[in-house]
Formats: C-alpha cells, sequence, structure tokens
C-alpha cells in the first residue's frame, strides 16, 4: 500500500510539474517583453519558469505578488518592456518601479 500512495505521489507530482511548463510553454499567467534577448531559453526566476523566445518571456502562475515577480525579472534577466500579469499589463509608473532593480552593469560591479 505505501508504494502504491508512493508511486501515485510522485505521478501526481510529475504531471503538475509538466502542466506548469506546458503553461509557461503556451501563454502563462506572467508575460513579458524584455529589454534585450534573453541569454537563457529557459531561465528559472524566483522559482517559476519561464518559457523565453528572444525577447518574449512567459510563465505560469506563482505564489508571489506580481510585482514582486516583475522585480526579480528585471534583476535576473534585465530591464523590461512591457509586463503583464493574469492578462492585466503593468502602467508605465509599476513598469518603471521594477526596472529600478534591473541588472546593470553598475550593479554587477557593486554586488561583487
Amino acid at each position: 500500500m505505501a508504494r502504491i500512495a508512493a508511486f501515485v505521489f510522485a505521478l501526481t507530482s510529475s504531471l503538475t510539474l509538466l502542466g506548469t511548463a506546458a503553461t509557461a510553454q503556451t501563454g502563462g499567467y506572467y508575460s513579458m517583453t524584455l529589454a534585450s534577448p534573453a541569454a537563457e531559453a529557459r531561465p528559472i526566476v524566483r522559482g517559476l519558469l519561464f518559457a523565453c523566445d528572444g525577447d518574449a518571456c512567459v510563465a505560469g502562475e506563482g505564489p508571489s505578488r506580481p510585482a514582486v515577480v516583475c522585480a526579480s525579472v528585471a534583476r535576473e534577466l534585465g530591464p523590461l518592456t512591457a509586463f503583464s500579469a493574469g492578462g492585466t499589463a503593468f502602467d508605465a509608473d509599476a513598469l518603471a518601479k521594477c526596472n529600478a532593480r534591473a541588472k546593470t552593469e553598475t550593479t554587477q560591479i557593486v554586488r561583487r
């Protein structure tokens, strides 16, 4: 019985992960445009798997607030020109707050 329960748990966990990746590829909850193309096709930021094609990236919904995800993406991947969560686009002020955390050459030198 314990083996069956372990198998069912492993199977449902795998299917959940596959579903999250599929959501990211087909549109996702978060959608953004980077100022320059992403260096990786599948970066992970705040535990979210992003699917990037050039400067466009998407990811499934995560537990953090959209503003936190936006700032984290800007910090890890660079400035954003657009960001939306659940179909709601950030306005210019919200996007500017995200980009205040963006990685730049200067911030990389300071962090070392």
